[in-house]
């Protein structure tokens, strides 16, 4: 039974595809002259197109311009992280970062609007209506910006009917792009020199100052270190007070054996008493007989506390005026090298267009003709069916 089914199912779709293709040949003129004439026209039209002047064409051939450029970040290049952030473009060490950038500076309208004025895109297109928008939109439409992340290149290429025109235009693109780098390059180059050289003016001043701070004190107290008087301090109380003990020793002996105030006991007192004032003398401070101001017991911690302040706070400002000078250095050696943009290679005329393929465009048009052919034909011998009058006999 199953048997019978299938053969039944396979013979009715053998008489439906028999029947169709019968069909299709009543109408076989239709189909043959329409795709014929469908191809001879748009072969008729891919000559013309070929033959007439680009600017007249119907179908003129495209010719693409490129310009290959090179970005790389090298370490004299300084201040290009603060322009990334300015527009926007996520900072990183690599050269994608500035890629992207110079694809925004491309795309910017003030670049754009150099480009149609230099080359008068207003006249050249015939623009008469909205000319800024539409003289924007044929720019941006036409260029195309390939980004090779490996690589770190940019291709900027543009596209149209003339390439002599196309090559032209990017060429000027290019120009126009290294020299917005070089600028940007220079200004911020120029702002962070005039920043360093400020602060390095600065630094040259406080330095100066604590110089002087610490020449006064030296001049003052006569020491090129507080540690110095500390130190002759403690030593000259360390021997008077041992010269005190001798005497103090002998007064004691010597008043064993006299019980009388004699000259020799008083001027052992006395010269004890010289001791002791001699002792306070140095440690409530006093003034030398060469002018100097010896301070006090009482005064040399905080002195040398701030004598050491002093110190330190100039040797900081010393290795902040090194550092800060060497970074200056570099900076003006960096203005002198080359920049993040070169141009790897310029634009040539190019000599084979890239569109369009007429070939292709006459295989689609009579392939649409001939299915549109037999489509037409099918609804007529369906108009006939439904007309009695007109059934096809």
């Amino acid at each position: 039974m199953a048997d019978i089914e299938e053969f039944t199912t396979e013979k009715t779709l053998t008489e439906i595809l028999v029947y169709y293709i019968s069909l299709l040949l009543d109408y076989k003129k239709i189909i043959l002259g329409t795709t014929f004439i469908s191809m001879v026209l748009v072969i008729l039209f891919s000559i013309i197109s070929i033959m007439l002047p680009p600017h007249i064409s119907p179908l003129p051939n495209q010719y693409r311009a490129y310009a290959i450029v090179l970005f790389h970040e090298s370490g004299g290049n300084t201040g290009m992280m603060s322009l990334l952030s300015t527009f926007g473009v996520e900072s990183s060490t690599s050269e994608t970062s500035v890629t992207q950038l110079a694809i925004k500076v491309l795309q910017s309208r003030s670049f754009i609007d150099g480009i149609v004025k230099n080359f008068n895109i207003i006249n050249k297109y015939n623009i008469e209506t909205m000319v800024t928008t539409k003289s924007r939109e044929i720019i941006i439409e036409n260029s195309e910006y390939t980004l090779d992340r490996d690589t770190g290149t940019l291709a900027i290429s543009f596209t149209d009917i003339d390439p002599v025109f196309a090559s032209e235009l990017v060429n000027y693109e290019v120009n126009l792009l290294e020299k917005w780098f070089l600028e940007q390059d220079v200004s911020l180059r120029s702002v962070e020199l005039s920043k360093m050289e400020e602060k390095l003016n600065n630094l040259t001043k406080e330095i100066s100052e604590i110089e002087g701070d610490i020449k006064n004190f030296q001049q003052q107290h006569g020491v090129l270190d507080i540690n110095e008087i500390a130190s002759v301090q403690s030593a000259m109380i360390s021997d008077l007070r041992t010269i005190l003990n001798q005497v103090e020793l002998e007064i004691d002996d010597y008043s064993e054996y006299s019980t009388i105030e004699d000259p020799a006991l008083t001027i052992l007192k006395n010269r004890r008493q010289n001791i002791i004032n001699q002792i306070m003398r140095i440690e409530g401070g006093y003034v030398s007989s060469d002018g100097r101001n010896m301070p006090s017991t009482q005064e040399l911690p905080q002195l040398s506390m701030n004598f050491a302040h002093m110190k330190a706070e100039l040797a900081l400002k010393n290795q902040l005026f090194q550092t800060l000078s060497e970074r200056y250095e570099i900076t003006k050696l960096a203005a002198a090298e080359e920049g993040v943009f070169r141009v790897f290679e310029y634009a040539e005329i190019p000599e084979q267009k890239i569109g369009p393929s007429r070939g292709r465009l006459c295989m689609i048009v009579t392939m649409v003709a001939f299915m549109s052919s037999i489509m037409f034909s099918l609804l007529i011998n369906t108009i006939k069916s439904i007309n009695p009058d007109k059934r096809r006999k």
